[in-house]
């Protein structure tokens, strides 16, 4: 009976690569308050952890799993680690300056879908992700992607684990679309950064946001014209991820500004700064679940009110629900 009224949490796992390891310090922290977690939303690094955590059943065994394999010598490194050299801790501007000195930008963007291989990223997935339909794990899971034929945000609910998170997490460019019958599937981040939208749609009345995305440059250097279109892409991306997460009950920011974004190897000090983060918040948190307590059997949770807004159209452009795609290899 006393479960009956217990508020259910659900989790919004934003995108920002490897900075996103600090999801797995997140959930090890809610573990550890007998905090219990009733469903989650994932994007890009959001969904590859949120996943195989459900996958495994604890945050120590999913950050065995990731963490395990990223250390080892199985981890395909050589084209992410080419990428991330001699960008060092900047922003988009830097980083976008240093690629196209590289002669990436314009080199293998005519020849190829992404930089990293078919093989090397399939190979990690396969590794890192386990093989299960996400209607078999034990909690409501969605993976967000975004499809670039219709222009809507794709919500894997169900079908191959494994290629939900490949959808979800194919950076433009960086990794492999995932094409399929109507849709051309890229990384999540471009219509959800932050998935609180997507949480809210799961069956829990308090959603927990957790934001990975790089800081906003309050004085960034706008005299190059690389520099201006960063910049206009970083300010959409703001606008748009704060959105997202004005929805949620509670957002967290772990500091991770200095793990650099596709520094997978350097996991330790992400799932760390996760950790610290949430230890911060389980007093807000706390409050957001007994305020729920009541507010859920009225309908009255922040959660109920997003959903109800989204049935009406209230809230831009409608996702595509989708089944993930069968493994590759078994079409």
């Amino acid at each position: 009976m006393a479960d009956r009224f217990r508020p259910r949490l659900g989790l919004a796992l934003g995108g920002g690569a490897a900075r996103g390891l600090a999801h797995l310090g997140v959930l090890a922290v809610l573990e550890e308050a007998g905090i219990r977690v009733d469903g989650v939303a994932g994007t890009s690094i959001g969904a590859l952890v949120g996943g195989v955590w459900a996958a495994t059943g604890s945050a120590a065994a999913a950050t065995d799993r990731i963490v395990g394999f990223i250390e080892s010598d199985e981890y395909r490194r050589d084209e992410i680690e080419f990428l991330a050299e001699d960008t060092g801790d900047v922003g988009w501007t830097e980083r976008a300056s240093a690629l196209i000195r590289k002669g990436i930008a314009y080199g293998w963007g005519l020849f190829r879908e992404a930089f990293v291989s078919e093989d090397a990223w399939r190979h990690n997935l396969a590794h890192l992700v386990p093989e299960v339909a996400i209607e078999e794990l034990p909690v409501p899971y969605v993976a967000v992607a975004t499809d670039l034929r219709s222009g809507r945000p794709a919500w894997f609910v169900s079908g191959s684990l494994r290629e939900a998170v490949a959808a979800s997490s194919a950076v433009p460019g960086l990794a492999p679309p995932v094409p399929g019958k109507g849709v051309f599937l890229v990384d999540g981040g471009a219509v959800e950064k932050v998935p609180a939208r997507a949480a809210c749609s799961l069956p829990v009345d308090v959603v927990l946001a957790v934001d990975v995305a790089e800081d906003f440059e309050p004085e960034p250097s706008l005299r190059r014209g690389t520099e201006i279109l960063s910049r206009a892409q970083e300010v959409a991306e703001r606008v748009q991820r704060a959105s997202l997460v004005a929805l949620a009950d509670v957002a967290i920011r772990p500091e991770v500004t200095d793990v650099h974004w596709l520094d997978f190897t350097g996991a330790r000090p992400a799932i760390d700064r996760g950790a610290e983060a949430m230890r911060a918040a389980l007093g807000e948190l706390r409050r957001a679940l007994a305020r729920a307590r009541w507010r859920r059997l009225l309908g009255l949770t922040r959660a109920a009110l997003v959903r109800r807004l989204a049935r009406r159209g209230m809230l831009g452009v409608a996702p595509l629900r989708m089944a993930a795609p069968p493994p590759r290899g078994k079409e």
